[in-house]
């Protein structure tokens, strides 16, 4: 059995929306993200996999412990807003760390090789068919956090 993959995932907000991509693999809409690389930190991964497929940089809004003065020598990471264990058909399990993010300034734009429709939607738009439940809860979730 192969074992589990870690992927990072960040929901990215900007004016009361989140941005979701209509995945050509899976034909569903998702939240920018992807697997970590070996030797790549999580939060590093969640910022390459949104700037990849949608052009766009953020800020990661998830918490962080601030560092310790006296010590230098623990860094402190974002913690992911949740866990994740996904059953992906025909492939392994996914263990995904979910980040929520604030876009900076810039116009996103879609990566052809990962999906070809890219959409902003706000709390009602992610009640819509189109959106599984939860990414429709999470979604939510990242655009309150964002938004407080």
């Amino acid at each position: 059995m192969e074992k589990n993959h870690f992927v990072a995932t960040g929901y990215v907000v900007r004016d009361g929306k989140t941005l979701l991509l209509f995945h050509k693999k899976l034909q569903m809409w998702l939240p920018p993200g992807g697997h970590i690389d070996e030797g790549e930190l999580p939060e590093e991964a969640c910022l390459r996999e949104i700037r990849e497929e949608t052009g766009l940089e953020v800020e990661i809004l998830s918490p962080k412990r601030a560092p310790d003065p006296a010590d230098g020598k623990v860094e402190y990471l974002h913690v992911p807003n949740h866990v994740q264990l996904e059953n992906i058909p025909n492939h392994p399990q996914h263990i995904d760390l979910i980040y929520f993010c604030r876009a900076k300034a810039g116009t996103a734009v879609i990566a052809p090789n990962e999906h070809d429709e890219m959409r902003w939607h706000s709390i009602e738009e992610l009640h819509g068919s189109h959106v599984s439940e939860e990414v429709r809860i999470t979604g939510t979730l990242a655009i309150e956090f964002v938004s407080r």
